[in-house]
């Protein structure tokens, strides 16, 4: 009996304990969620062709789009979480939202309070801007998703994926958990993942010379090249194959994870490296 009841007020001082560390109330039942309350914030700042848009999120999204227009248009999902409905709603009103020029910058800050134990607070932004806008961006346990942009686009994320669709322009990205997808590109690339794949589409309207570098571990590589693509091609792979249906003048030996050599003319690069996965090339 003794015994018995030492296990109860032990597994009830564990429950306490993670009540303490997890910031949420637990009855025998299970978990109780806390309270979630959203609030909506609407934005806009003159943006000039041919500018920067930075910004960044710790703990949200950020998507954004290119369009004929010639300023910004910010809207910010604030969504927090406490153990009552009053705390979410402060946390959520005090949780500030601006967009700022510095020199050729739109920079977009977010201010939190702190500190908030026992509680959360996540932001996702939705931006559009005017298409010829370069962008930077940097999530923390976000997703990234650009569309329609005719510019420079850099973007870091870890714990979330990467998506880009019609950019004309330089890309460079890299994640940490998450897959890259790049649809429609029309120039350089440089990707960079950790646990995750690199799917890259080049548009048919794409130059036939640009210059590619992908990096994953722990993922495949899915490369479909511009139309006429010309480049010294290095490409590589551990546990994994590689499958071109591209033709390639092959330079030194060949292999089943190692393949080096020239398509076309030759006059771009080529860079293909994966860790644990297969590469395709078409």
């Amino acid at each position: 009996m003794k015994k018995n009841h030492f296990a109860k007020i032990s597994h009830g001082c564990l429950l306490c304990l993670l009540m303490f560390f997890s910031g949420s109330c637990i009855t025998i039942g299970g978990c109780v969620p806390l309270v979630k309350y959203e609030r909506m914030v609407h934005l806009s700042a003159p943006l000039p062709v041919g500018s920067l848009f930075a910004a960044e999120t710790h703990n949200g999204s950020i998507t954004i789009s290119g369009a004929d227009v010639t300023d910004c248009n910010l809207t910010a999902r604030i969504t927090a979480r406490a153990t009552n409905e009053q705390d979410a709603r402060e946390l959520a009103e005090e949780t500030k939202i601006k967009i700022e020029p510095s020199g050729d910058k739109l920079i977009t800050r977010i201010e939190k309070p702190t500190p908030i134990t026992r509680k959360s607070v996540s932001v996702d932004l939705e931006i559009i801007v005017p298409n010829r806008t370069n962008i930077e961006l940097t999530t923390h346990n976000g997703d990234i998703r650009i569309t329609n942009i005719t510019g420079e686009v850099d973007g870091t994320t870890h714990n979330g994926k990467v998506i880009t669709k019609q950019v004309a322009g330089t890309i460079k990205l890299r994640t940490h958990n998450g897959s890259v997808i790049c649809e429609k590109v029309s120039g350089d690339v440089k990707l960079r993942t950790h646990n995750g794949s690199v799917r890259a589409f080049y548009s048919e309207y794409a130059p036939p010379v640009c210059n590619v570098s992908i990096v994953t571990h722990n993922g495949g590589v899915h490369f479909t090249a511009p139309q006429n693509f010309s480049a010294e091609a290095d490409v590589s792979t551990h546990n994994g194959s590689i499958q071109t249906d591209l033709p390639i003048t092959v330079i030194g030996k060949v292999s089943r994870e190692k393949l080096t050599g020239k398509i076309g003319t030759g006059q771009g690069k080529l860079h293909l490296q994966t860790h644990n996965g297969s590469i395709k090339i078409r």
